[in-house]
């Protein structure tokens, strides 16, 4: 608990799970520096609140109910039609290339959902603060995403592939079935996440992005979101 003569915070928490909403609330009701003026499961609900000026700080989980907007186009949704609230991503995609996504995208911080809510609660009050928050190891694991490997660069520099063919040229040979699994995979879903998304087996899912990468001249997961905007673009 913080004792604070400035007003306090105003939190609102966007995540579809129930017990993760209840669990939150308790974290939170007990410091007096942070008042959680919601709970939402969807977009939906929330925008009211937004419109009328409620909210601080947002803490968002990165994936909500199938029927949402995925957790990159609601950052960027967010930032474009209320560009003062604050962002904290709360996350059980736990990946640094996710991540480098919502940082790039205007989100302040990133707590993963192992994390404990001591955690979530410092990460709420630095964001709020206007600084940005990753835990020490998540910052380690961004810096190494970020870091230009040199054995890479004959593959990632260039717009064109292998054989001659441009990038955009290679994804639209791609499968209708390869597509969503390499769209859904630069969005932050893992390979068992994508298979019971389409009712498929993990093995299937892996060989059709196996085969996706193979198509694209690709060699590794980095060099795949390093064209996540073209990719997602097309």
């Amino acid at each position: 608990m913080m004792l604070n003569k400035n007003p306090p915070i105003k939190v609102a928490i966007l995540d579809d799970h129930p017990l993760i909403r209840k669990a939150l609330h308790y974290s939170l009701e007990y410091e007096l520096d942070l008042n959680l003026v919601g709970m939402y499961k969807n977009r939906q609900e929330i925008t009211s609140a937004l419109q009328n000026g409620e909210i601080d700080l947002l803490v968002l989980d990165y994936l909500l109910a199938e029927e949402d907007f995925d957790g990159l186009q609601l950052v960027k949704h967010f930032r474009l039609h209320y560009p003062k609230l604050k962002i904290l991503v709360s996350s059980a995609i736990e990946s640094p290339a996710v991540v480098n996504q919502v940082i790039k995208a205007g989100v302040m911080g990133f707590v993963g959902k192992s994390k404990e809510q001591e955690e979530l609660i410092a990460a709420i009050r630095k964001v709020a603060s206007g600084k940005r928050y990753l835990s020490t190891d998540m910052q380690h694991e961004l810096d190494m995403f970020n870091e230009p490997d040199a054995d890479m660069y004959p593959y990632i520099a260039p717009s064109v592939r292998p054989g001659g063919k441009d990038i955009e040229i290679l994804v639209r040979e791609l499968t209708p079935r390869e597509m969503e699994v390499i769209r859904c995979y630069l969005a932050g879903l893992n390979i068992t996440q994508i298979a019971e998304k389409f009712n498929r087996s993990r093995k299937t899912i892996s060989g059709q992005k196996q085969g996706a990468l193979r198509k694209l001249g690709m060699k590794s997961d980095v060099e795949l979101f390093r064209y996540q905007d073209l990719i997602i673009g097309l």
